[in-house]
């Protein structure tokens, strides 16, 4: 079996059982509330207890171990206050409140996780590009500081590339932005296929693209534009739509000083792409360190 398959396994098994252990943990925590429930007696309220094991089962192990929490509480309280009360038992009392009980720890069960969902939603929307799904910008230089502090401490190098859209305003006129929009969704759908789950792809500007390659020597990373460059112009032939891809591309086989440095430098590229005709890759390949300012 191959390594990697291996270590898949291995943590598959672990998740689990780290999984499993968070949920008898969470029971039994649930099993001495009710212990405390009952010695506490009727006159004191334990409501709030019982929800603090359904809120973090509901933040932290997802909406089945909240609900099976939920459940679980609703029965140690409901026989907590049995034993410490059995006259109360007999009455209405002892059917409508478990049922209550079970309704608001099942309702706080469902809603947490929904209310998680909808917030790490809003924290990705705030990540990518509303319209193509890449990173935005600010993110994008987020990754780019967090590459190169990468490079330091492991002396890998990285590749950086900067993409131009040739003539997207001419579709954007001649066809009306939506067949831009559809353009620029299938451009970066057409890069991600054709890159590795761990390089960086962001829109950075209205027709330009970056894209951030970790560990990647200067080689590799001709290979990797030339086959992205090529996959774009099938695609744009395809769909009859005139625009080509200029691209500025630079390896640093040191990292650089900044952020700032080295968007400069793949910037300076991509112009000169443009420059020398467009649908052009220049790449130049940084092998010294550079000087700090």
């Amino acid at each position: 079996m191959p390594l990697a398959s291996c270590q898949g396994i291995l943590l598959a098994v672990d998740l689990k059982k780290h999984s499993s252990v968070g949920t008898t943990l969470t029971l039994l925590s649930v099993a001495l509330l009710g212990l405390l429930s009952y010695v506490l007696g009727p006159q004191l309220s334990t409501e709030t207890f019982f929800l603090i094991p359904i809120l973090l089962a509901s933040w932290f192990a997802g909406r089945q171990t909240a609900i099976l929490t939920a459940i679980f509480s609703a029965v140690a309280w409901t026989l907590a206050d049995t034993f410490a009360n059995p006259a109360a038992a007999q009455t209405l009392a002892s059917v409508w409140n478990p049922a209550m009980k079970l309704a608001l720890f099942l309702t706080v069960a469902n809603l947490i996780p929904a209310a998680k969902s909808l917030l790490e939603r809003e924290k990705e929307a705030a990540r990518t590009d509303f319209l193509t799904g890449a990173l935005n910008k600010k993110s994008f230089l987020e990754q780019a500081q967090v590459e190169i502090e990468r490079s330091r401490r492991y002396k890998h190098p990285f590749t950086l590339a900067y993409m131009d859209i040739d003539h997207l305003k001419f579709v954007n006129e001649r066809f009306g932005h939506s067949a831009g929009d559809l353009l620029l969704q299938s451009a970066a759908k057409t890069i991600r296929h054709k890159t590795r789950a761990m390089d960086i792809i962001a829109r950075i500007g209205e027709d330009e693209f970056a894209l951030l390659f970790p560990e990647t020597q200067p080689e590799p990373a001709q290979v990797v534009t030339r086959r992205i460059q090529k996959s774009l112009h099938e695609l744009m032939q395809k769909n009859e739509w005139p625009v080509t891809f200029s691209i500025g591309v630079v390896t640093f086989l040191l990292p650089p000083n900044s952020v700032e440095e080295m968007t400069r430098k793949a910037d300076h590229l991509l112009f000169a792409a443009k420059n020398s005709g467009k649908n052009m890759v220049k790449h130049e390949i940084v092998s010294t360190a550079p000087v700090s300012s």
